[in-house]
């Protein structure tokens, strides 16, 4: 069944109800997880400030603008639409020029490297963009080249290009003109994987500004492990290569084990949190010493396991370590690992992913490669799978709707913050009925969210 829901149609309660695994929705025994968070890189930007709306631009006056078609000769109502949205674009480049007379793209790494967040994914092809010196807009330059008369553009590329990046900025079309995957494939062709991964590094594996989505599955977390007769372990599964999950988790003191799979070699790098006991041991001992299929994690109690499906940018981390997803070829690659003898999955976490529902959290399906892996992943839960997935989304295309539509996913279609505080508003309500049942962690959570 394929549902679209928004505003008072989203039944929180339920969404709480699974996360915390609350009588209503457990099955059997207590103490199987009942939802896997299955989180995007729109958590992880999720507590940035709403940008705020481009100052408007007056409008050229009217008779100015009928006066321009005459000028120029134009008759046809097409081309005298264009001229008129030409216009007023141009009016808005020059007001961009004048409140950012020095925006400098050079200085973008810097300003990444700075910014509490990690970067969007617009933002790292940006970044990759500037530092190979490439850019779709040189092609679109060129083509125009055959449009205009000859000396009739008096402006050298670059300055073309900048105007180009200026109006797909203000459009917000085209705005990088390439996937990320692309340009980060040129970027590593041109200057190195090496280059690639300490440019990454810098920008993202500093980052502490924990969200209230993190936050929410940290204690969702905490409560699983709180509950009588615990026997599994309590799976995320990200495509972030930041540590954010992470902290979370030490911050409300929930224990836990990071994986992901190197590159080099595919073997699995573990790495138990600081609280685990003898986690330092535990992690020299298993730590990149088996591939995915017969991965066995020592433990002597159940943890929550972060699985990160894309790479890790922990800054004790180096380079040969790199497990990082990002580009073309580690897609490609990504995808043919996922059906090989060794897999790239840690069979233990598909093994926990077995008849679990997903919630997608700060996705979007636009890209092939995210849709390739999404489908691939369902697939591990086996062919009679037949419970219901939810994705969180703020803005739903039609592509988006008719994809997720083919593969049975619910849609909540609202931002990661109100899904967030609208759920921990139904756990406080839930609290004020049944205080012993929770607890201190509501008002923990509540508190640290707000």
């Amino acid at each position: 069944m394929f549902d679209i829901w928004e505003h008072d149609d989203i039944s929180y309660r339920e969404q709480a109800d699974k996360l915390f695994n609350l009588p209503a929705f457990q099955q059997s025994k207590t103490g199987v997880q009942q939802f896997i968070p299955f989180l995007g890189a729109g958590v992880s930007i999720s507590a940035r400030p709403v940008r705020p709306p481009q100052k408007p631009v007056s409008e050229p006056k009217a008779e100015l603008v009928e006066e321009t078609y005459k000028t120029v000769g134009l008759e046809h109502e097409s081309a005298k639409l264009f001229m008129r949205m030409a216009i007023y674009l141009a009016l808005c480049i020059e007001a961009a020029e004048k409140e950012y007379p020095n925006l400098n793209e050079d200085q973008l790494l810097d300003r990444l490297r700075d910014d509490i967040s990690p970067p969007s994914a617009r933002q790292l092809a940006r970044l990759f963009a500037n530092l190979s010196t490439y850019s779709g807009f040189k092609k679109v330059v060129d083509n125009l080249g055959g449009v205009f008369p000859k000396d009739y553009v008096n402006a050298n590329e670059r300055q073309q290009v900048d105007m180009l990046k200026r109006l797909a900025r203000i459009t917000r079309i085209a705005d990088p003109p390439d996937p990320l995957t692309s340009i980060t494939s040129y970027f590593e062709s041109k200057v190195g994987r090496g280059s690639l991964w300490t440019n990454l590094s810098l920008v993202i594996s500093g980052k502490k500004d924990v969200t209230p989505t993190h936050k929410l599955l940290a204690a969702a977390a905490k409560r699983f492990f709180e509950q009588p007769d615990v026997l599994d372990d309590f799976l995320i599964l990200t495509t972030n290569y930041d540590c954010l999950m992470e902290d979370a988790l030490d911050r409300i003191g929930v224990d836990y084990v990071a994986l992901t799979t190197r590159k080099s070699d595919q073997k699995v790098l573990v790495r138990y949190s600081d609280t685990v006991r003898d986690a330092a041991n535990l992690t020299k001992a298993i730590s990149g010493k088996y591939y995915p299929a017969n991965l066995f994690l020592k433990k002597s109690k159940p943890l929550a396991i972060v699985c990160k499906m894309h790479g890790c940018l922990n800054s004790a981390l180096t380079e040969k370590d790199d497990g990082l997803v990002i580009s073309d070829n580690d897609y490609v690659n990504y995808i043919s690992q996922m059906n090989s003898p060794n897999g790239i999955i840690p069979s233990y976490v598909n093994t926990l992913m077995q008849d679990k529902p997903f919630l997608f959290l700060g996705y979007s399906l636009n890209d092939w490669n995210v849709r390739s892996v999404f489908e691939t992943i369902r697939k591990k839960r086996g062919e009679d799978f037949s419970g219901q997935d939810y994705a969180v989304m703020w803005y739903v295309g039609e592509y988006e709707r008719l994809f997720f539509k083919q593969n049975g996913v619910a849609i909540l279609k609202t931002d990661l913050n109100a899904f967030t505080n609208s759920t921990v508003a139904v756990l406080k309500t839930l609290k004020d009925g049944n205080p012993a049942l929770w607890g201190e962690l509501v008002d923990k959570v509540h508190s640290w969210i707000q």
